[in-house]
């Protein structure tokens, strides 16, 4: 049975989302502290609402990122934005406006379960 483009979504987002967690190795990209398990998260800094397919899956948009800043302070932007640097910020922000037809969700599926088997980490979450 074919998948719904919802249900590659999701798909794609877990094994994306664990690739993030461990290329991050369990530190806050904003605030450096340790965190694990379901107080690690992949963040988005173009929120994934307003972001786009162009920026939901976008390496560089997302990072790991500790429970306290990415839902107690909102995604802790101003802090987020000086840790990518203006300029990324502005790239970032000019992806927003793409469109993305025909994502090639199973291809990328594909993609980060590899990145995900071949990463080395001491993150297991």
């Amino acid at each position: 049975m074919k998948k719904t483009p919802g249900q590659l979504k999701k798909a794609l987002w877990k094994v994306f989302s664990e690739y993030i967690r461990k290329r991050d190795k369990g530190v806050c990209f904003i605030c450096g502290r340790r965190a694990e398990g379901s107080g690690y998260h992949a963040a988005h800094f173009v929120p994934k609402s307003v972001g786009g397919l162009a920026l939901y899956f976008h390496e560089e948009n997302v990072h790991g990122c500790c429970y306290n800043c990415n839902i107690n302070l909102g995604g802790n932007l101003y802090l987020y934005g000086k840790k990518l640097g203006e300029k990324k910020c502005v790239e970032l922000y000019k992806l927003k406006q793409t469109i993305v037809k025909d994502f090639p969700f199973e291809a990328k599926i594909a993609y980060y379960k590899e990145k995900n088997d071949s990463l080395s980490s001491n993150y297991k979450g």
